[in-house]
């Protein structure tokens, strides 16, 4: 009888210990947990950027109205036949600002 339960006390300790520690254990598994969670906020942010590349993408095909602004704004490209004017603010000594224009480009029509 005392054989039977210290075998079946051996065998309960086995089982809390590989409950514990190893494969498949709860740390294990919150750790998987932590690292899904982290994965589904990943994919999340990414799924932002997506649509918004996305959007971007279908404004390109729909129209040339957004590849023109893009142009204007980032490469500052103009039109034909457009003058471009650049106005520069000069600080006074009394720290007044008065604009100065100068004409930078200007294309013949």
């Amino acid at each position: 009888m005392k054989f039977l339960i210290s075998v079946h006390i051996i065998l309960l300790l086995l089982l809390l210990i590989s409950l514990w520690v190893g494969h498949g254990s709860y740390p294990e598994i919150w750790k998987l947990e932590q690292d899904i969670a982290k994965q589904k906020q990943f994919n999340e942010t990414q799924e932002g950027e997506n649509r918004q590349i996305e959007a971007e993408l279908e404004d390109a095909r729909i129209g040339h109205a957004a590849v023109e602004e893009r142009a204007r704004s980032e490469l500052g490209m103009i039109k034909k036949g457009e003058t471009f004017f650049e106005i520069i603010l000069k600080p006074d000594v009394k720290k007044k600002t008065e604009p100065a224009i100068s004409q930078v480009l200007s294309e013949p029509k």
